[in-house]
């Protein structure tokens, strides 16, 4: 009777197994229909769309069984509307969905194709704007779904109520003709029209206030996702295939763009928006719609300060998991399965021997426990074996390790005769960690998705995700852990983490990352008694630099005195770019007097450096102005209010000079004004 049951027990793991593998794979046979669905796009047909169109030509959805329309955004009217109402089954739209979703719409982010925000304000040289708070009571075109720009205002202290906007004419005919100051603008795409014109620009990006959303997201409905789920799937690698063609082969997709979808805009136009464009996807450093939860929350704190969603919006339900993590369920529930129908084979087997062998009785449960032990064992190695991801059976008790299966031998780079005995710490790259993934394990009877470092034998180092349960393996307790090598998710987290932290330009933090450390080091410095100062840089007559030796001499300089600062500053000091060029420092523990010295060889260092822009010379200046913390500075924001001030006073004394503040300072610019 044993035999027979567990004869069925193994047929019906097999079943099992065999079962789940039938249903994920695909179809053969003739091709069925192909599902027709409709691509809502958010403007019209240019470069901005080329993933789709190659997604078209190249037959990418057809080999997925889709026929896809590309419809253009109407010409009033949200395009968003479509696909709430069904009339197209996908959209691209920007980081505004969250907004929707915060309302109660049930929009889905699928895959977000723009890194960064192309939003951007633009003004004419010629109109003298040459800082972002030089719009303050000018009129500003500025577009729906700009919320980027807004945040962007507020940071820098420019409230719709400083402004006096006007409704957006999506042409940059009124900046041309002095109408307006500024106009909201894709850097893709008005640019090149002002620069066809022969008209000098400023962009002010929100970047550089450390506001980074997200670009075109493509997404859907819930509803889509819960009855279409394959369709849904097949429909968004279909598309990121197509991105991953179009950002390698531009020119063909230009080509394609003007001979079957539009003739709007020339090949030149195309060539400078498909070039910006790679600067937003960034598809050499980031995957093609990778997001990030972390900065889609980020993105909803934003949008909620300025009043756009409710504070307490979560995200559950919004973002569309492409990857979702391998679900060990089968297995453990195979385990368990069987484990039970043994027990059950034993609880009869032994009433079976009870009453016919009554004088056999110890010996006999001595065999049968012995036989379903190797049995138990012998079906965990089995599956173990079999199993597609790294395996590895521990002893609790001390670590050592019973079991790895072949994967999990090439993983940790050594036989798995060889890891039998070896204590599972020496493979943390960290031995602690393991106790606090041991105590979860002893008090839940299973781990899910606990990240750690590991390095394998040779000392390579890579991040794991390990699920695990509880088994009895040999006659003790083990753990039945299963892992997933996350190392390259960990980097593309760490890379977006600098993104949104750092200035793009100079490689210092920016300005929302300064006023964070900025915050902390107040904090620090109250507790534990400390002085506290700041200096606010600016660059001396950086439009003239500008004009004489153009953009890249400017952006040239801007690093050279990003690269300064790093040289002066001392470990633990914060530097950050906050503006166009103005510089922050935070310097712990130091006075004002200590602080006035640092900027004293600031400006010395940087006036003696000569600047060599492709073989144009030319030397900066700065001017900076001092504060510190004391009892009548209680906050960051009035430190660095007085620091502000000590700067344009430095300004007014002549530039190139530092300036400390003191009270005379505030009287001084109540006279002024």
């Amino acid at each position: 009777m044993e035999r027979a049951t567990l004869s069925a027990i193994l047929a019906w793991v097999l079943i099992g197994c065999c079962a789940g593998s039938a249903a994920a794979a695909p179809g053969g046979g003739n091709p069925t229909p192909l599902q027709p669905v409709t691509l809502q796009l958010k403007w019209k047909h240019q470069f901005q769309f080329a993933g789709y169109y190659a997604a078209v030509e190249r037959g990418y959805y057809r080999e997925a069984g889709l026929d896809v329309r590309l419809q253009e955004a109407p010409s009033e009217g949200e395009p968003s509307t479509a696909v709430l109402e069904g009339k197209a089954e996908f959209g691209i739209g920007a980081s505004d969905l969250v907004v929707l979703r915060s309302q109660g719409k049930p929009v889905v982010a699928l895959a977000a194709i723009f890194q960064h925000s192309p939003l951007v304000l633009v003004a004419l040289k010629r109109s003298g704007i040459d800082h972002i708070h030089d719009l303050a009571g000018k009129r500003v075109m500025i577009e729906p779904h700009a919320a980027e720009l807004l945040a962007y205002l507020e940071q820098e202290d420019l409230p719709p109520s400083k402004l006096t906007q006007l409704p957006h004419r999506f042409d940059v005919a009124a900046l041309q003709r002095g109408e307006v100051a500024a106009i909201s603008a894709y850097s893709t795409d008005e640019p090149f029209q002002l620069r066809q014109a022969g008209l000098e620009y400023e962009t002010f990006n929100p970047r550089a206030g450390g506001i980074d959303f997200y670009g075109d997201t493509l997404y859907t409905t819930e509803d889509q996702v819960r009855r279409h789920p394959e369709r849904v799937r097949a429909f968004v690698e279909a598309s990121l295939r197509g991105w991953r063609y179009a950002m390698s082969h531009p020119n063909a997709m230009i080509t394609l763009i003007r001979s079957k979808y539009s003739r709007r805009h020339s090949r030149e136009h195309l060539e400078f928006e498909a070039e910006q464009m790679r600067k937003l996807i960034i598809p050499d450093v980031v995957e093609i719609g990778y997001m990030n939860p972390g900065r889609w929350a980020h993105i909803l704190e934003n949008y909620a300060q300025l009043g756009m969603a409710p504070a307490d919006t979560f995200l559950s339900g919004f973002l569309y998991d492409r990857n979702p993590k391998p679900d060990l369920t089968w297995v453990y529930v195979s385990i368990g399965s069987a484990l039970i129908l043994l027990v059950a084979a034993s609880t009869v087997a032994a009433r079976y021997y009870r009453m016919h062998r009554a004088i056999h009785r110890e010996i006999t449960e001595r065999a049968r426990t012995e036989q379903h032990l190797r049995t138990l064992e012998t079906r965990y190695r089995v599956l173990a074996e079999s199993g597609p991801f790294p395996i590895v059976i521990t002893r609790i008790a001390d670590g050592l390790i019973r079991y790895i299966n072949p994967m999990a031998a090439r993983v940790f780079e050594l036989s798995p005769e060889q890891a039998v005995g070896l204590s599972v710490a020496t493979f943390y790259l960290h031995p602690e960690d393991r106790r606090g993934f041991v105590r979860n394990l002893e008090e839940d009877g299973f781990v899910r998705n606990h990240e750690v470092r590991l390095r394998s034998a040779s000392g390579h180092s890579f991040w794991a995700a390990l699920s695990a349960t509880t088994v009895d393996f040999e006659g003790d307790q083990a753990a039945f852990v299963a892992m997933m090598d996350i190392s390259e998710r960990k980097e593309l987290e760490t890379q977006l983490e600098k993104l949104a932290t750092t200035d793009d330009l100079t490689g210092i933090y920016n300005r929302r990352s300064f006023t964070q450390h900025g915050l902390d080091a107040v904090v620090q410095a109250r507790a534990l008694q400390q002085p506290l100062a700041v200096l606010v840089l600016d660059a001396d007559q950086f439009k003239g630099i500008n004009d004489t030796h153009g953009h890249e001499a400017g952006d040239l300089a801007l690093r050279h005195l990003a690269a300064t600062l790093k040289l002066v500053l001392r470990q633990g000091d914060i530097a950050a770019r906050v503006g166009g060029e103005e510089f922050g420092v935070l310097l712990p523990n130091a006075d004002l007097r200590q602080a006035a010295a640092v900027a004293g060889r600031l400006c010395e260092l940087i006036e003696r450096q000569e600047i060599d822009a492709q073989g144009k010379r030319f030397r900066l200046t700065v001017s900076i102005g001092v504060a510190e913390l004391d009892s009548k500075t209680p906050t960051l924001e009035e430190m660095l209010r007085r620091a502000d001030l000590a700067l344009y006073g430095a300004k007014r004394g002549g530039r190139n000079r530092v300036e400390a503040y003191s009270p005379a300072l505030e009287r001084e610019t109540v006279g002024a004004g």
